[in-house]
């Protein structure tokens, strides 16, 4: 009887650390193709939108994404349309500010700038496969190390105005609500990976477009703060 106790208990251990490893994998996976989704959404928005158009765009398709979120309470897969519909919101409200600030995007640079947004996610997952003991240390060792990397983002963005900054700090965002999946997720068995995914992907819309919002209306916190050198330098050559 106490032999067949241990068997089980080392069957639910098996169990946990292939679910946690199998869960780890799915978020940096889907995490990884929003942030691609976003940088294309991003310039594809620019080119069809004018001034706050796309942060509308955003919002109208975030609630478009809800009921698909609710109904993938009952269909696991649905969830995926709400995690796309509200990748594609995100590149829609970032794709404001390229706008008002006449910065010229291209897919290309905006992928590249995302990457080290995408090596956060891979070192996140990769410390959860090492170090699985120690699963809320090395999630904050990564969680800080994304902030470092935003604080570096904006310095430079603030300096240069360039678009590998820029568009880099909001996916670095987008990242760090991933980086809160991944500490939720993969520690609680019975949680649906994909409803955590698509709850992560609303946090990172709804803080990004607040940010968004906060640049272009020039509010008193980031009043008198130049963050488009390189839009306000074409500005002036168009005047």
């Amino acid at each position: 009887m106490h032999e067949m106790t241990n068997g089980v208990r080392l069957l639910a251990i098996l169990e946990h650390f292939l679910n946690t490893k199998a869960k780890a994998l799915i978020v940096f996976l889907f995490s990884g193709v929003s942030l691609v989704l976003s940088a294309i959404s991003t310039h594809i928005a620019t080119l069809l939108f004018s001034g706050w158009y796309g942060l509308v765009a955003g919002v109208a398709l975030m609630v478009l994404a809800i009921p698909f979120h609710m109904a993938g309470k009952k269909l696991n897969a649905i969830y995926l349309v709400s995690i796309f519909l509200n990748s594609v919101a995100n590149g829609c409200s970032v794709s404001a500010y390229y706008i008002q600030t006449k910065t010229a995007t291209n897919p290309f640079d905006l992928i590249i700038a995302a990457i080290p947004a995408v090596s956060i996610l891979f070192l996140a997952y990769v410390t959860l496969q090492l170090c699985a003991k120690t699963k809320r240390f090395s999630l904050t060792f990564v969680s800080a190390l994304t902030l470092i990397l935003m604080i570096i983002a904006v310095v430079f963005w603030i300096k240069t105005g360039f678009l590998f900054f820029s568009f880099g700090f909001f996916s670095l965002l987008i990242s760090l609500f991933y980086l809160g999946v991944f500490g939720v997720t993969v520690n609680h068995d019975e949680r649906p990976v994909l409803r955590d995914v698509s709850y992560g992907s609303y946090g990172s819309f709804i803080i990004l477009t607040v940010i968004v919002i906060a640049i272009l209306s020039e509010g008193e916190v980031l009043s008198g703060v130049d963050f488009g050198g390189e839009g306000n330098s074409k500005k002036k050559r168009s005047s």
